[in-house]
């Protein structure tokens, strides 16, 4: 049952990322001083959700010359939340895959491998369409695997697919422990995946598409909080810190925070806390293999690392949750972006470029910004996507898991098609166990 305290809301002062330290122009940006009356359409965030949700919106050549009116809110600065702070990179991830495939079966796996695929090609196609300078870059990642037996899973996985003639594994390679070490430049490595990837800088991408968002018609409202949103005959009144708006139609691109304001998902999407960093190797340091790739560094088949090498020789890692798993409260149903979890998370990540990697050994790869963000988990893995369950003109689209970038952008053009196109959830092409049902509300986490 969900608990007696109310989900809480955006904290304010976070620590800033990497992404942020050169604030966007549109940081604090607000159309008027008052949030407007009414408004065709109210989106509640304006992260990688929300924007690009509001982007395929406005952009939509079959929307016709009269353009809804599009409201974007913000409780803190704009881009700020996850999208602000996570790793940096996409890519097809074959232990999602793996886990799809055992929990959901072989078809649901295709439709996985198909949803990631498509957001490789939907992130370039509208980078290279709007001209956004934000270091996209088309690549390859590898899944190393320090385990033996998680290993052994993966690759029986890949070779059942391999003979099954699934079409997706010609995307995939699988390399042998015994090449392993030499190909990916990990040590003692078990075996390792390597994949198609993208990175990139989020932060420049998705407040460069918010810029087109105001272009096109879009008002824009941030440090801008939604503390309520009640629907009644069909529209939906949101109470905010600068007044309030009535609109027509609500989307919640909410993730960690919906259940503050959809009080359903209590329970069914917990924020949840981690930790990342961006890493600089000693100036007079020249590596003898320069890191080309993103990495998934999985010590087992429960915690892994993820590691984005950026254009200019430094580092993003995140990950270590080890490192405080054990103590819950620190981590769990947490929203407090304000401070680090504990020194044991930064103290791993200035190790692993020395522990692992060949000829980084006297790297000194060590942090010089680590900072917190808040992600969103659900019981089943799974994001909650489509119209509010009971609702008349509410759709969310939350819950990632830490994988959003894997999943949300093609995600956001399903949720315009259905806002302002009527098109029912099952004719949208997405996987149909990302919708958000009654069934799924009535499984909670476990407290």
């Amino acid at each position: 049952m969900p608990s007696n305290n109310r989900p809480l809301l955006p904290v304010q002062n976070s620590m800033t990322s990497y992404w942020m330290k050169d604030p966007h122009r549109l940081a604090s940006y607000r159309t008027s001083s008052t949030v407007p009356e009414q408004c065709d359409i109210a989106v509640i965030g304006t992260g990688m959700s929300g924007v690009a949700t509001a982007y395929h919106i406005l952009s939509d050549p079959h929307i016709g010359s009269e353009k809804p009116s599009v409201v974007l809110l913000e409780a803190r600065q704009a881009c700020s939340g996850a999208t602000g702070r996570n790793g940096g990179h996409t890519k097809l991830s074959i232990p999602i895959i793996q886990r799809t495939a055992e929990t959901h079966g072989p078809e649901a796996a295709v439709q996985m491998v198909r949803h990631h695929l498509d957001q490789l090609a939907a992130l370039k196609e509208v980078v290279d369409k709007e001209g956004i300078d934000c270091d996209l870059r088309v690549t390859r990642s590898f899944d190393i695997f320090f385990d033996e037996k998680h290993a052994q899973k993966m690759e029986e996985f890949l070779s059942r697919e391999e003979a099954r003639g699934t079409p997706w594994t010609q995307e995939v390679q699988w390399i042998e422990k015994a090449q392993s070490d030499k190909i990916t430049g990990v040590r003692n490595t078990k075996g390792a995946l390597c994949v198609p990837a993208v990175s990139l800088w989020p932060y420049k991408l998705f407040t460069e598409l918010l810029s087109k968002v105001l272009e096109l018609g879009g008002q824009l409202y941030t440090e801008t909080c939604v503390t309520e949103v009640k629907e009644d005959a069909g529209q939906a009144t949101l109470t905010t810190s600068r007044g309030t708006l009535i609109a027509k139609k609500t989307i919640f691109a909410t993730n960690a925070y919906t259940a503050a304001l959809l009080p359903q998902y209590e329970s069914i999407i917990t924020p949840l806390k981690g930790q990342n960093s961006h890493l600089s190797p000693a100036p007079s340091f020249t590596p003898p293999n320069p890191l080309a790739n993103t990495y998934n560094l999985h010590f087992d088949s429960h915690y892994a690392d993820y590691l984005v090498p950026r254009p200019d020789g430094t580092i993003i890692l995140g990950g270590a949750k080890w490192t405080y798993e054990h103590d819950r409260k620190i981590w769990w149903n947490n929203v407090d972006d304000t401070t680090l979890i504990n020194d044991a998370t930064t103290e791993h990540f200035d190790s692993v470029i020395a522990d692992h990697f060949s000829g980084w050994e006297n790297a000194r790869a060590h942090h010089d910004m680590v900072w917190t963000g808040i992600m969103a988990s659900t019981p089943d893995v799974l994001p909650h996507v489509g119209r509010v369950p009971g609702s008349k003109n509410q759709w969310v689209l939350a819950g990632f898991n830490g994988a959003g970038m894997t999943q949300i952008f093609t995600m956001t053009q399903a949720i315009a098609r259905m806002v302002t196109r009527g098109a029912e959830y099952d004719d949208t092409g997405l996987p149909g166990m990302f919708k958000t049902t009654d069934a799924r509300l009535a499984v909670r986490h476990q407290v």
